[in-house]
């Protein structure tokens, strides 16, 4: 029996949870697929697999085998990626945590063009804006917007992201704008709330070459930072938030920024990752693709990075 092949596509029937859905992923019939799989169990002495009818689950000897499973397949890979060199396609799954925002203004614009050039990488991406659960999630890699988690991990810088103070137009009409953080308590400002602590996310400026932070208040507080912007564009408050956010607005001229003087320092943009003692090379070209998209966005959309 071909241990390595057995064990790649335990390692797809366990993610997909049905024997069909993994044996069209891995072009076999499903038989064939079955018969791998029992092999596999009669080879190993246990049952990892609980088989009914309708459905598939994992027994605990199958929940320890798949841990061990991912961790020596991904090491397969990554010797294989030492040895081949760049000659060898990137290739197998790659399951991705990005914010939301992120995710839809940014990268998914950008993905089809990765997809060509690395055809062999199944590439999965969870649109989240919580602190990534590696175990829980099943996640490869995060990206990370601002301070990295106090997690057993590595992180590898791979950008920075600008963050503005915007208002509308019409807002700045009947209201004079503001100059100074001490004005702001004259202003309607619009918090974003923390997806994990719930609590209003600070306001930062950069006054006299340090960070002052700002406890923003109002009347109208948003988890959304869609919703937020569209509340700000229809006259609602004075907003601060991550550039690619507003970006369309500030085109547009639906919202424009003030307090720039103080603009604070943009915010470091991470690929956050479980400890590799060889990390794979999907991973590594999946980095440097981030890392050429945030240089040609700022490119693209000009905007002042504060370093």
């Amino acid at each position: 029996m071909d241990q390595l092949r057995a064990m790649r596509i335990f390692v797809r029937v366990a993610e997909r949870g049905s024997l069909s859905a993994a044996s069209v992923d891995l072009g076999l019939a499903r038989g064939a697929a079955s018969a791998i799989m029992s092999d596999l169990e009669r080879y190993l002495g246990v049952q990892l697999l609980e088989r009914s009818t309708r459905s598939l689950r994992l027994t605990d000897d199958g929940r320890h085998y798949l841990e061990r499973a991912r961790s020596i397949l991904a090491d397969v890979e990554s010797l294989e990626d030492e040895v081949g060199g760049a000659e060898r396609q990137p290739r197998g799954r790659l399951r991705v945590q990005i914010p939301t925002g992120l995710t839809r203004l940014v990268v998914a614009p950008a993905l089809p063009r990765f997809m060509a050039t690395f055809p062999e990488i199944e590439l999965e991406i969870l649109s989240r804006n919580n602190t990534p659960d590696f175990v829980a999630d099943e996640i490869d890699a995060a990206v990370v917007v601002g301070p990295v988690p106090v997690l057993d991990i590595v992180a590898r810088p791979v950008g920075r992201i600008p963050h503005i103070t915007v208002a509308s137009p019409s807002y700045l009409q009947s209201h004079k704008a503001p100059a100074s953080i001490e004005d702001l308590e004259q202003h309607r400002c619009i918090p974003i709330l923390s997806t994990a602590t719930g609590h209003c996310v600070p306001w930062r400026f950069r006054v006299e070459g340090r960070d002052v932070d700002y406890t923003c208040r109002g009347p109208l507080a948003f988890e959304s930072a869609e919703a937020a912007v569209t509340a700000a564009a229809r006259g609602a408050g004075i907003l601060q938030l991550a550039s690619y956010l507003v970006y369309d607005e500030v085109r547009s001229g639906k919202l424009v920024p003030v307090l720039e003087a103080i603009r604070p320092q943009a915010v470091r943009l991470s690929v956050v990752h479980k400890k590799h003692r060889l990390k794979p090379r999907k991973l590594r070209v999946f980095e440097e693709f981030l890392i050429d998209l945030d240089a040609a966005t700022r490119r693209k959309w000009g905007v002042r990075t504060t370093v």
